[in-house]
């Protein structure tokens, strides 16, 4: 039973939706409830314009993709180590289409897609960079540049959610999550037990 148990693969919880549909916030939650270790994109950015200190904007035109790569290598070598994690990205569904192939070798994934009206959504990013003026440095936030010179709110740009055949559950963010993080959990673990994982209790 135990040996049954240690052949299990890894859980990847990918959390991911527009900017200011409240990834970051619901990864950390669901990271928490299910003990499991987060891997922030924009963390990762973070670092990496740390380590240059320079303004994002002074990087070379590459530097999301040299981060988005470096991203996914690590969720890859987290899984290939058999530790299941929370993932939280921005991405679209064209940039999570080439990398699933390698996730759905690696692990047992679950996608949660926060959803929330576009317009809601830009003015909660917005707000986030007018409150915390470091992040136009480390992210180059175009829709803070361009409310500081117009006054005008950007609107949001088309976002494609990912759409795989994989468990997904679509979560409302726009006030309290609904789905609940404990209906969210629960299926979570529903997922654990049925591909031989062990489901946490609390």
């Amino acid at each position: 039973m135990a040996s049954a148990k240690m052949s299990s693969k890894p859980k990847c919880i990918i959390v991911t939706g527009r900017p200011g549909s409240g990834k970051t916030s619901l990864a950390k939650r669901l990271a928490e409830r299910l003990w499991m270790p987060v891997i922030s994109r924009d963390e990762i950015k973070e670092g990496y314009v740390n380590t240059h200190g320079v303004k994002h904007d002074q990087l070379p035109p590459d530097t999301n993709g040299v981060v988005s790569n470096f991203f996914f290598e690590i969720v890859n070598q987290y899984l290939a180590g058999k530790i299941s994690v929370v993932i939280e990205a921005a991405f679209q569904h064209r940039v999570w289409e080439p990398r699933m192939p390698k996730i759905l070798e690696l692990c047992t994934p679950f996608i949660v897609v926060c959803s929330v009206d576009g317009m809601v959504a830009a003015k909660r990013h917005l707000q986030r960079g007018l409150d915390d003026p470091n992040r136009e440095f480390y992210h180059g936030d175009k829709r803070v540049e361009i409310y500081r010179e117009t006054g005008e709110l950007s609107p949001p740009g088309d976002y494609t959610a990912p759409d795989f055949n994989v468990p997904t559950v679509h979560v409302s963010t726009e006030g309290q999550y609904s789905p609940s993080i404990d209906d969210i959990v629960q299926r979570i673990r529903l997922l654990n037990a049925q591909h031989g994982g062990e489901p946490n209790s609390n």
